[in-house]
């Protein structure tokens, strides 16, 4: 009998040194606010500016949550003793030692990129430098009259990746959503293009969608036997997903989900959809309740589906050609483990859990590196090839 041997690169689940939504943009005010991402704590604040910072979620003197706490100035109070630290994570005052005391240079912890776009709050957690990071996944059609804008948001017990592949996966649409058309009048879809850079993927599709049943406002919106051009796009900053249906050459639904890896297990997606039609705000509840509907009949496929992780590669499933595009993107997260050493080994790192805090690595990390960090990074698996750039990316 064969033995399968896992070298803990099978599966790729957490990976650091990219751009992930971490809360909306109204959420965070005058109070600091608590992140989850990657298995790890984030707090969240405004300074005076009304500019959001980002730090990891624990006071270095005795491990208070400073979200718990309160903004004073450009700085976030520890609610356990009252440290103070900085946007950049730099302990600012101490109030047992009083103002004149020296402050170490190494009291601080790791702070994060911060950008907001799109109502969204983008933080890049890793360490590389601005030259070096994949961007922001563009979105002209959020400030665009053009098009109306609906946001929801959804919670999947499942991995970010699991989520992304499903939602570039054209294919399954006909047959897990019935509010597209009675499954058994589906037919192929063709892949007419396929573009790929080194962290994102774009495809176009032609279908011919399942009929629908006799519903006059669906008949007028797309007539029997019209192609559907369906054009999916992935980005692995923010796992970041994006559908372009165009239903006819005048009626075109945009769907931008920004998947945030919460842990191994779970996904928070922040949701924003475009429509160029019916643009009145009559309409928006109705296409919300289309919108929940899709992603909870989505959720009963992804969340049971087996393994729990997405694998790495095709060596234990039965492909077929329509899932080539798919397989770039597992390509492209392969190359963020193999190639750069960006995955988290969540293994090691829960041999920690309730006995040591542990931060991701930040920018200011690789810079100085002459500083004394009280607290440890995560653990990372170690690359096990030579980065090749990709073209196009």
């Amino acid at each position: 009998m064969s033995q399968l041997i896992l070298t803990g690169q099978e599966v790729i689940a957490v990976l650091i040194n990219l751009w992930y939504v971490a809360e909306w943009s109204h959420v965070v005010t005058d109070k600091p606010v608590k992140a989850r991402l990657l298995g790890r704590d984030f707090v969240l604040f405004r300074d005076t500016d009304g500019v959001v910072q980002c730090l990891s979620d624990v006071c270095l003197h005795r491990g208070g949550s400073l979200s718990g706490g309160w903004t004073k100035g450009d700085c976030v109070a520890c609610p356990y003793h009252g440290w103070q630290f900085s946007g950049q994570g730099k302990v600012e005052f101490i109030p047992s030692e009083g103002k004149d005391f020296k402050i170490p240079d190494r009291a601080r912890i790791d702070a994060y990129p911060v950008e907001e776009r799109y109502g969204l709050i983008w933080v890049f957690l890793g360490d590389l430098p601005e030259s070096e990071r994949y961007p922001i996944p563009p979105l002209p059609e959020f400030d665009d009259p053009e098009w109306r804008l609906i946001t929801d948001e959804f919670t999947w017990q499942a991995e970010a990746a699991r989520v992304v592949e499903n939602g570039i996966d054209i294919a399954h649409a006909s047959f897990v959503h019935p509010v597209f058309g009675m499954p058994e009048t589906a037919e192929e879809n063709h892949i007419v293009k396929i573009e790929k850079g080194e962290h994102w993927g774009y495809s176009e599709n032609l279908q011919y969608p399942p009929q629908f049943k006799e519903n006059f406002l669906r008949r007028r919106m797309r007539k029997e036997r019209q192609p559907t051009v369906t054009k999916p796009y992935y980005d692995l900053s923010g796992m970041t997903v994006r559908i372009q249906i165009d239903i006819n050459p005048k009626m075109s639904i945009i769907m931008f989900d920004a998947n945030t890896p919460v842990d191994e297990h779970t996904t928070r997606t922040f949701a924003l959809q475009f429509r160029n039609f019916f643009k009145s705000s009559l309409f928006d509840k109705g296409s919300r309740k289309r919108l929940r509907r899709i992603l909870n009949e989505d959720a009963v496929i992804v969340n049971a589906a087996s393994p729990n992780y997405l694998p790495d590669n095709l060596a234990n499933e039965m492909s077929v050609k329509d899932d080539k595009f798919m397989s770039s993107f597992r390509a492209a997260r392969r190359r963020c483990v193999e190639e750069f050493g960006w995955k988290i080994d969540t293994d090691e790192a829960a041999r920690f859990t309730g006995k040591k805090a542990l931060a991701i690595p930040s920018p200011l990390r690789r810079e100085r590196q002459d500083l004394q960090w009280v607290i440890d990074t995560v653990p990372l698996l170690a690359p096990v090839r030579q980065p090749v750039r990709a073209t196009g990316s």
